[in-house]
């Protein structure tokens, strides 16, 4: 395939949307989010509402060819509760594997997370803390889709309504069944979709064997799970948490379920009170953050010459592992586009990658949202921004566009977003 593929980054803030064109104008959109505490040029409705006149401008219908949500986070799939997008029609969906509602073992691991996040949620209320890091937990929880005391979503939008709309809605699919990727434990994995003609598509996460997939099962530090529950229950003295969710009833499960006997001694009640009393919320809302980024897909989209790395929010434990194989890093050796992962943060973008593998002067892309908050964590990381620089990777920031952008990209209206052309 010939010509030129173009990549818009919409600027929705702390958040990710980006969309796709082909040379034979074909349309691929990776994620559509934004999260309340960090808003961009968008709301929900008018992100859908740009990005369905787009595609329409682009394909002369409101058709795209594959729908992919990297994960779970508000900050990525929240506009997808638009109903706009009931006049819109798809080829495909993509989703990581951990959303696939027939697996058993994601539907377990989900439900732990869940229950995890929802007790954090119901304690937060006996934490002692300063507005700072209230702030960073609310934020955290609210971009899992745990409802916190006294907010709530407008219009009844949630990160389960999104997810919804991904498995089962839009006007209309021609492939019924979202694609769960990986869809085997091949690694990488690499596989073609009539949806996308002479494009190849290079999965490298996340793992396939959720023990792999990092901190995603809370259960792993027992301890402090327990300790958590006993809390919330104090805190909130409510059995029913499924008013402090945006998950539905099938997600729900018994505070006793993950924890098999749950018969405890004087001395083990006494300890994990202890433990609950200490607990840090703002390390136990980062253990949910994590779990979450964790399931990010990573992936190569090679159009011809051009080799995009969309990643998602991945973090260290999926680059550790892509990193350690050959085939992988030969994949982002030749790639001449990075998406920058979860904002240009700490955690999401490994050293080596900009350093030893990612080839000199590609463009790059940093959809991001700098401003005060402790949440955010010193997002985007300035060593991050010093080293792209430094290894000579043209990029640009979503909230923060240069007068003169590099050769390649283009701005659009009143800066909302900013688009990249690559030969292919």
């Amino acid at each position: 395939m010939s010509g030129e593929v173009k990549i818009r980054m919409y600027n929705v803030g702390f958040g990710d949307s980006f969309l796709i064109t082909l040379p034979d104008n074909r349309l691929i959109l990776i994620d559509a989010g934004f999260h309340s505490q960090g808003k961009g040029d968008y709301s929900g409705e008018e992100l859908a509402s740009q990005i369905i006149e787009n595609v329409t401008d682009i394909a002369g219908e409101a058709h795209i060819d594959v729908v992919i949500a990297t994960h779970r986070h508000a900050d990525h799939l929240f506009a997808f509760n638009s109903a706009a997008w009931d006049e819109v029609s798809v080829g495909e969906v993509w989703l990581p594997w951990v959303e696939d509602r027939q697996n058993e073992k994601a539907m377990r691991l989900w439900k732990k997370q869940q229950l995890f996040a929802t007790n954090l949620a119901m304690a937060l209320s006996s934490f002692q803390l300063d507005n700072d890091d209230r702030e960073s937990v609310e934020f955290m929880l609210r971009n899992a889709g745990v409802d916190v005391p006294g907010f709530a979503a407008a219009g009844g939008w949630s990160n389960t309504r999104a997810l919804d709309r991904l498995h089962e809605g839009f006007g209309y699919r021609r492939r019924t069944k979202p694609r769960f990727l990986p869809a085997t434990r091949t690694f990488p994995e690499t596989f073609t979709t009539p949806e996308l003609p002479d494009v190849l598509i290079h999965v490298l996460g996340p793992p396939r064997d959720p023990d792999l997939i990092e901190e995603l099962d809370p259960e792993a530090d027992g301890e402090t799970y327990r300790a958590l529950a006993m809390r919330a229950a104090a805190a909130s003295g409510v059995g029913d948490m499924s008013s402090l969710t945006a998950f539905g009833a099938e997600w729900q499960v018994g505070v006793d379920e993950p924890f098999g006997d749950a018969g405890l001694s004087p001395n083990e009640i006494k300890r994990l009170e202890g433990l609950a009393t200490s607990a840090d919320a703002v390390l136990a809302a980062t253990h949910v953050d994590d779990m979450i980024n964790s399931t990010s897909l990573v992936l190569v989209i090679e159009v011809g010459k051009a080799r995009l790395l969309f990643p998602g929010d991945a973090e260290w434990g999926t680059w550790k592992r892509i990193l350690a194989n050959d085939d992988a890093r030969a994949l982002l050796h030749n790639a001449n586009f990075l998406k920058v992962g979860h904002h240009g943060s700490h955690n999401a973008t490994s050293k080596t990658l900009v350093e030893n593998i990612l080839p000199g002067r590609i463009p790059a892309m940093i959809s991001t949202q700098a401003g005060a908050g402790k949440y955010r964590n010193n997002i985007p990381l300035p060593d991050l921004m010093a080293a792209l620089d430094a290894h000579d990777i043209r990029f640009v920031r979503s909230d923060s566009l240069p007068g003169r952008l590099p050769k390649g990209f283009r701005k659009g209206d009143q800066g909302k977003w900013v688009e990249l052309s690559i030969p292919c």
